[in-house]
């Protein structure tokens, strides 16, 4: 089991469940570490365990999405499982990501004590 520094989250850091199609070998999670850990955006905290279906990952949402985690896992290897409730979890991630981004590019609201100019 690999689990880092699981409690230090930023304010665009999101936790996201992600399941696998099928379950890990001890050399898949050394893989999937190494895989995860080199995208930007990404945190230290990671969950991956031999013998699961599924990993748990906290990124930056500012800086990088649901989509792209994916698409390196598949890259690397690790099919993501295609059921309809993953596909509806990875709709509402991706919402949610998009979100996110556009807030944190959003310029600071007025204060709500001082008039406009």
């Amino acid at each position: 089991m690999t689990v880092l520094n699981n409690n230090a989250m930023s304010t665009w850091d999101v936790r996201r469940i992600i399941r696998l199609a099928g379950a890990l070998t001890p050399e898949d999670v050394a893989d999937i570490s190494q895989v995860l850990e080199a995208l930007p955006g990404m945190s230290s905290s990671l969950q991956v365990e031999a013998g699961s279906t599924q990993i748990t990952v906290v990124y930056d949402a500012s800086r990088l999405d649901y989509t792209v985690v994916v698409t390196a896992l598949e890259e690397a290897g690790f099919a993501v499982a295609k059921d309809w409730w993953n596909g509806l979890k990875a709709r509402v991630y991706q919402f949610s990501d998009a979100n996110a981004r556009d807030n944190a590019k959003a310029p600071p609201p007025a204060c709500c004590n001082k008039p406009p100019k």
